[in-house]
C-alpha cells in the first residue's frame, strides 16, 4: 500500500524538477567528482607554489642569519690577526723586561687574549708568568691552517688550572684565547656547526655543534643550497679557515610555515569550488532557461506589449510597435536581451514572429478594424520572408480578418546579411500589397544605407544610441543631421526611438522630425491599457517617467 503522503511528495518533487535553480543544484551535485578533482589539483598547485615561495624566502632568511652569525667571530679573528701583526713587528730582545711589557700590553688590552707566549730555541716566557712560563703542549696540534697557524684546543691556563683556552701559535708567538661564548652567536631556529678548514690538506675540525654531514668542497662562504633534504648556508671568516654552517631540514621549514600553507590551501580550495560552482550553475541555469524558453514557445506562453509612436506636432498616437514579453509563472519577467539570443541560437525566431502576428491579431484586431488609420508594426528578420509559416500566419491572422495591409508594418532587423538578398523580393512584394517596411535600429545593423533605396523603405527607426547623444556635442550627435538629410533626400520618414526628455523632442522637431517613440510619451503597454487610453475607456496607470495623456489622431 502506498504511503498517504506519496502524492504530496511526488508533487513536491515535480515542483523541484521544474525549478531551474533546483535543477542547477542537482546537476552541480552530480559533478562533485569533477569539483573534487579540480579542487585537489588547485590545492596541490597552490601548495607547490607556496612551497616555492617559502623556499626562496627561507633561503634568503638563512643566508641573512648566516651573515649575522659571523659578525662577532669576525671581530675575534680581527683582534687575533692584529695581535700577531703587532707581535711579529717587535724588535726587542726576547723575554727582557721591555719585551714582557709589550706582551702584557697586548694581553691586557684584549678581552679575549688571556696570555701571550714567546718560545724560540729554548727561550720561553709569557705575559702572565714572565720567564717562569710553562712549556707549550708537546703533542701535535689539533689543527693547522693553510697559513701555517697551529691550534690546540682545551689547553689549561697556567695561573688557573682547569680553565680551558684555545692556543693559537704563529711562528715564535702563541696566544691563549678564551673559547667563544656560545651565547654570543645566535643562529635562531637553525642548527649551528663551526668548523676549521685546511683545504690544502683536506682536513676539517669541528669545534662547535654536530657534524654537519657535508664534504669540505661545498663549504664556500656565502653559499646556500639544498643537500639531502637539508637547507644549508655557509659563512666563513676571512681566509676561509673558520666556517659557520647553519642547517635546517625541509620538514622544519614546512612546519614553521604550516599555518600559512594551510590557509593558502583552504583559500585555493574554496575559490576553486566557488569558481567551478559558479560556472556550472551559470551553465546549467543557461541550459534550463533554454529549455524553459523552448517550452514557453511551444505552449505559446509569450505575450505582447505595445509602445506608442507619437506625432510631436499634435501629440496624437499614430501607431505602435509590438514588443514581445516573457513572464515566468513565478511572475519574474525575462528581458528580451536574454530570450531573443536564446531564440536565435535555437532557431526559434520564426516561431516568435508567427506567435507575434497571432498575438497582435488577438490583442488589436478589433481595434484596428474600428480605427482604419491606426498602424501597428511587428519585428521581422530576413529569414521570415522565406518561411512559409510567416505567410500562413499573415494570411490567417490579418488578411482573412479583413485588416488592411496598410495597418500592419514590418520592422526589418538585420544583424547580418544572411538571407537578405533572397528576402528582398518578398519585402518588395509586401510593400506593393500595402504593408510599410521599416529599417529598425538604423545605424547599427548590417549595410543599412545600401538597402534603403533597393528595398523601397518607408521609414527608418533612428536607434536610441543617436537619440542619447543630443546635447552631448559628440561625433555621433554631429552625424544625426546628415542622417536626417539623407532620409529626406530618399523620401523616407524617420521615427526617433528612445526619446526620454523634452530637449530631445525639441531637437528633432527643430530638424523637421516628428514621429517619436520612448518613455517621454509612454512605455510599452499591455493591449488593454493601450486601447483603454486611446479610446478613453480606461485611465492609463501612472508610469514614471511618462505621465502623458495618450490619444488617437
Amino acid at each position: 500500500m502506498l504511503p498517504k503522503n506519496f502524492l504530496q511528495d511526488g508533487s513536491a518533487a515535480s515542483r523541484r524538477d521544474s525549478d531551474p535553480e533546483a535543477k542547477a543544484l542537482g546537476q552541480l551535485i552530480a559533478k562533485r567528482k569533477m569539483i573534487v578533482l579540480w579542487s585537489t589539483l588547485s590545492v596541490m598547485i597552490t601548495l607547490a607554489g607556496g612551497a616555492a615561495v617559502i623556499n626562496v624566502a627561507e633561503q634568503e632568511k638563512i643566508r641573512s642569519a648566516a651573515a649575522a652569525v659571523i659578525a662577532k667571530p669576525l671581530e675575534r679573528v680581527t683582534e687575533i690577526n692584529l695581535a700577531f701583526q703587532e707581535l711579529q713587528a717587535l724588535e726587542v730582545q726576547p723575554c727582557t723586561m721591555q719585551h714582557l711589557e709589550a706582551l702584557r700590553s697586548i694581553a691586557f688590552r684584549s678581552a679575549i687574549i688571556r696570555d701571550v707566549i714567546y718560545r724560540d730555541q729554548g727561550v720561553l716566557c709569557s705575559a702572565n708568568l714572565g720567564t717562569a712560563a710553562s712549556a707549550l703542549p708537546s703533542q701535535n696540534p689539533d689543527f693547522a691552517t693553510e697559513g701555517g697557524r697551529q691550534i690546540w684546543r682545551n689547553v689549561d691556563l697556567s695561573l688557573a688550572p682547569g680553565v680551558k683556552s684555545t692556543l693559537v701559535k704563529e711562528g715564535r708567538y702563541g696566544l691563549l684565547i678564551a673559547p667563544e661564548d656560545p651565547g654570543a652567536v645566535s643562529s635562531g631556529h637553525y642548527a649551528l656547526s663551526v668548523v676549521l678548514l685546511n683545504r690544502n690538506h683536506r682536513t676539517m675540525l669541528i669545534i662547535r655543534g654536530a657534524d654537519p654531514g657535508i664534504d669540505r668542497s661545498p663549504l664556500v662562504s656565502g653559499s646556500t643550497y639544498w643537500l639531502r633534504g637539508d637547507l644549508i648556508s655557509v659563512a666563513c671568516l676571512t681566509g676561509q679557515t673558520t666556517c659557520y654552517i647553519l642547517k635546517t631540514n625541509w620538514g622544519a621549514v614546512l612546519l614553521a610555515n604550516a599555518i600559512l600553507l594551510l590557509v593558502a590551501g583552504i583559500l585555493a580550495c574554496a575559490c576553486t569550488v566557488a569558481g567551478i560552482a559558479l560556472c556550472l550553475a551559470r551553465k546549467f541555469r543557461s541550459r534550463t532557461i533554454d529549455a524553459m524558453f523552448r517550452e514557453a514557445v511551444r505552449h505559446e506562453e509569450l505575450s505582447m506589449h505595445y509602445q506608442p509612436v507619437v506625432d510631436n506636432r499634435t501629440g496624437a498616437v499614430v501607431s505602435a510597435e509590438a514588443l514581445m514579453r516573457w513572464t515566468l509563472r513565478s511572475g519574474k519577467v525575462i528581458s528580451p536581451a536574454i530570450f531573443i539570443p536564446i531564440a536565435e541560437e535555437n532557431d526559434l525566431i520564426g516561431n516568435l514572429t508567427c506567435l507575434a502576428l497571432q498575438r497582435v491579431s488577438e490583442d488589436l484586431g478589433s481595434f484596428l478594424l474600428r480605427h482604419a488609420d491606426f498602424k501597428v508594426s511587428v519585428n521581422v528578420v530576413p529569414a521570415d520572408m522565406v518561411d512559409s509559416r510567416f505567410h500562413l500566419a499573415l494570411r490567417r491572422n490579418f488578411e482573412e480578418r479583413g485588416i488592411a495591409p496598410a495597418q500592419l508594418s514590418f520592422e526589418l532587423t538585420e544583424r547580418t546579411s544572411a538571407k537578405l538578398e533572397s528576402a528582398m523580393a518578398v519585402l518588395l512584394d509586401l510593400g506593393r500589397r500595402g504593408h510599410e517596411i521599416y529599417i529598425d535600429d538604423f545605424g547599427t545593423g548590417y549595410a543599412n544605407l545600401s538597402y534603403l533605396s533597393d528595398l523601397k523603405v518607408d521609414k527608418i527607426k533612428l536607434d536610441k544610441k543617436f537619440t542619447d547623444t543630443v546635447g552631448t556635442g559628440t561625433l555621433r550627435e554631429r552625424i544625426v543631421p546628415s542622417v536626417i538629410d539623407l532620409a529626406r533626400e530618399l523620401g523616407v520618414q524617420i521615427i526617433v526611438e528612445g526619446v526620454e526628455n523634452a530637449e530631445q523632442v525639441n531637437y528633432f522637431r527643430s530638424h523637421g522630425v516628428h514621429l517619436m517613440q520612448g518613455w517621454f510619451y509612454a512605455p510599452a503597454l499591455p493591449a488593454a491599457e493601450l486601447i483603454g487610453a486611446l479610446e478613453g475607456t480606461a485611465a492609463t496607470p501612472e508610469r514614471e517617467p511618462s505621465t502623458r495623456q495618450l490619444s488617437l489622431a
